[in-house]
């Protein structure tokens, strides 16, 4: 019996390679400018007006205690959502590829990672690199972000 293949979009931040799973992107898309919000988390920039609904959209680098994104023209936002439909922006520095792996290529997180392990599925090894795939849902409160990104408490900058 063949072992069941999942798809992952992979990026890069500070020269490492994470990956998501591709059912969860909703699209990729370049940088546009964002409403800010006052008194929110240092990682969460703002929100992004996309096709009527308020997408908060966050700085991946900064979640991850990393210095901040460095914004213009060709910052990349990924768009993901969660299992209710719930969508977010994520800054990456680059996307990458988009890899193919079996439940037995990915294995348990170990400590070298520069990202809390509870956020992590796991770690593949692909043509020598190493991909941390992330987990979404430990990563991000969905309901808490979308509650403080309802347009009422949005200010134009």
């Amino acid at each position: 019996m063949s072992e069941e293949v999942m798809e992952y979009l992979s990026f890069m931040i500070d020269d490492e390679e994470y990956g998501l799973n591709i059912l969860d992107v909703k699209e990729v898309r370049g940088w546009s400018d964002i409403r800010k919000l006052p008194n929110s988390e240092s990682y969460l920039l703002g929100v992004l007006e996309l096709r009527g609904e308020y997408i908060p959209i966050i700085d991946l680098r900064q979640r991850f205690n990393m210095p901040p994104s460095v914004l213009s023209k060709t910052t990349v936002v990924v768009i993901v959502r969660n299992a209710e439909g719930q969508s977010l922006g994520i800054i990456v520095d680059a996307v990458a590829e988009v890899y193919q792996l079996s439940a037995s290529q990915i294995k348990a997180a170990p400590g070298f990672v520069k990202i809390d392990e509870r956020f992590i599925e796991g770690i593949a090894s692909v043509s020598g690199n190493h991909v941390v795939l992330i987990q979404l849902e430990r990563l991000f409160d969905f309901d808490v972000l979308h509650e403080v990104t309802q347009p009422d408490l949005v200010s134009e900058d």
